[in-house]
């Protein structure tokens, strides 16, 4: 997923907002090797070819080592219904107070989400590969195509794959989908400041802390922060050890 988008695991009105990439614990192991998911990577082209930018591709079931990004599916919606009413992930996920949804309310909205394509928004269902099993939400939302730019975020909502490194092989292949497929400059990322595994995962990856909203959220008493990050192409290619020719401002 951003601010309270009607994205990602949103679906609902209390809109979750998978902008903070979800429970701390679904994070897995934020010191584990980095994954490389090469074989969702497209054949890169020239410069030249972004002087009238693509739309950033549609959503296609993606492959990684550990993970699948599929469309969304309406045969999993009670999967996703569970997790749009659970407390804890609207906590972690949400700048709204939990209020429970009710079936109808969300199934409205889920229909809509399958059947409609949004050219600023790509979501995908996280279902790990070994069992294959739906565990989870990725999404990149407002996606820009003429500046290449997006922000990103992933939930991870089945607890049986919290803590053994889902999240990170998810986000990986999210990242490698906006930069390598969507060719993208950009990926902005946002987190609440009790977050700290997703921050220090965010970090590890590349992120550079660009601000803070102060004061931002009021929850458990007391106000939070909420931090904004920022990963630009070059840093992630330098990263995975990669060398990519950026176009000038001009060819942009």
């Amino acid at each position: 997923m951003p601010g309270a988008q009607k994205i990602g695991i949103a679906f609902g009105k209390r809109c979750r907002t998978v902008a903070f990439g979800g429970p701390a614990r679904f994070l897995g192991d934020t010191s584990a090797a980095d994954e490389h998911p090469s074989s969702i990577r497209p054949e890169i082209g020239s410069a030249s070819e972004m002087d009238t930018p693509p739309p950033v591709p549609d959503v296609t079931p993606l492959r990684g080592e550990r993970v699948t990004f599929t469309p969304l599916r309406m045969e999993n919606i009670h999967t996703h219904f569970r997790w749009n009413n659970d407390p804890e992930l609207n906590r972690l996920d949400s700048e709204v107070p939990y209020e429970e949804e009710s079936f109808g309310a969300f199934k409205g909205r889920f229909e809509r989400m399958c059947e409609e394509s949004s050219p600023s928004t790509r979501t995908f269902e996280i279902h790990a590969l070994e069992e294959d099993t739906l565990i989870g939400v990725a999404y990149a939302a407002h996606i820009n195509p003429h500046s290449r730019h997006a922000k990103v975020g992933i939930t991870i909502g089945d607890r049986d794959y919290w803590g053994r490194g889902y999240g990170r092989a998810s986000f990986e292949m999210l990242l490698s989908y906006c930069f390598d497929q969507g060719n993208l400059h950009r990926v902005s990322a946002e987190t609440f400041e009790y977050h700290t595994a997703w921050r220090d995962l965010i970090e590890g990856m590349g992120f550079t802390r660009e601000g803070t909203a102060r004061d931002y959220l009021r929850r458990d008493g007391r106000y939070w922060d909420k931090g904004l990050y920022a990963l630009l192409a070059p840093a992630y290619r330098a990263r995975r050890g990669e060398a990519r020719q950026e176009p000038s401002v001009e060819a942009a």
